[in-house]
């Protein structure tokens, strides 16, 4: 049988596509805690309690996404769905969970920059660009783009029919980051890294800490079956991977494949809903910006407010109405005719602020 597998792994050839075009995990659901609801004609996202299984069509009216059939063999009529019994997709760790620091667009949920903390790759006017990576809290393009921590975890659903495909989970959690890939690299190293095909169980874990202001938050987590021990897991695992090497299968070669396929193109995911990659705060910051584009987060609001003062007398006071002439107390009439604008003649009582001062005045 190994004369077989090597054989099999030295005829292996990989199919030849252009640069940029990524062949990534064949994904056949969705694992989603959150759901999309219109008002207003405006998309909102929302957050549930619970795991809701769902196929890759969403309806263009309601934006609400198709239910995957295994979500009715999970639970009984009104039951939530908060564990999922699943099974590790690959031995790489890394194709099991992907993580990185992802602006979209929102339009057409493209990625437009994607980085490690480290260097970034960013599509701009003259293609595509790697540049220093100063995570989004410092970086003046991921506050514009709402650059965020963004993870996708792949797990293949009991009941799935598709042996090759996988169900995907996005999410922008620290939690769910946290606990799944402690849980995958826990596993990988108990067992030399042969933890694909492990039956394991998906849940929905919550949590109160300072941050939410005690208020139950939930991440993903990854735990042992009812009644399964972390050696009975191991063993059905590895039971998998000696009967693939037997058939002349190798679990390598594909992972090695799925590698090569996403080294091809500089960004491996896009958003099939970018209103999901929004928050609630995201949201509110963008009806405070008005559509506007520029500056830094809350810039845009400071640099009206300093305007507004620079057009004010010194100390703060409003100016006074002047009076006329011949008549104590009667305003004066202005040539244009508009309140608050001199009349003509008239020099301003306070001069603007010059544009050259406006970069100091930020920066203080």
């Amino acid at each position: 049988m190994e004369a077989i597998a090597e054989k099999t792994t030295s005829k292996a050839t990989r199919l030849a596509v252009n640069r940029g075009i990524t062949l990534t995990t064949p994904v056949i659901g969705r694992i989603t805690a959150g759901h999309t609801v219109v008002k207003n004609d405006k998309a909102l996202p929302v957050k549930d309690d619970h795991f809701t299984l769902t196929t890759l069509f969403q309806d263009k009216r309601t934006r609400v996404w198709e239910e995957h059939p295994l979500q009715k063999t999970l639970t009984k009529g009104e039951e939530k769905l908060r564990a999922i019994p699943v099974r590790i997709a690959y031995n790489d760790v890394n194709l099991n969970l992907h993580n990185s620091f992802s602006a979209f667009d929102p339009q057409k949920g493209r990625a437009l920059c994607v980085g490690n903390g480290d260097r970034a790759r960013r599509i701009t006017e003259d293609g595509v660009k790697e540049m220093v990576c100063p995570r989004p809290e410092a970086c003046e393009y991921g506050q514009r783009q709402r650059c965020k921590n963004f993870s996708r975890a792949y797990f293949r659903v009991e009941g799935q029919e598709d042996e090759l495909g996988a169900f995907i989970l996005r999410t922008t959690s620290f939690n769910s980051l946290d606990r799944l890939g402690s849980r995958l690299n826990q596993l990988s190293g108990l067992t030399g890294g042969r933890i694909a095909n492990m039956p394991m169980l998906l849940i929905l874990e919550t949590k109160t800490t300072t941050q939410s202001f005690r208020e139950p938050i939930y991440f993903a987590d990854l735990v042992t079956r009812p009644g399964m021990k972390i050696l009975d897991a191991v063993k059905e695992a590895r039971e998998y991977q000696e009967a693939m090497e037997q058939a002349g299968l190798s679990i390598e070669g594909l992972e090695e494949a799925l590698r090569a396929g996403l080294a091809n193109s500089d960004f491996a995911d896009d958003l099939e809903d970018p209103d999901e990659w929004l928050s609630d705060e995201d949201l509110i910051a963008a009806v405070e910006q008005q559509g506007q584009r520029t500056g830094l987060r809350g810039m845009d609001s400071l640099t009206q407010r300093l305007n507004s003062l620079a057009t004010q007398q010194p100390g703060g006071d409003e100016p006074e109405q002047s009076t006329a002439q011949g008549g104590e107390g009667a305003p004066a009439e202005q040539s244009s005719g508009e309140e608050g604008v001199p009349a003509a003649g008239e020099a301003s009582a306070v001069p603007e602020a010059p544009d050259a001062q406006q970069p100091d005045l930020l920066a203080a």
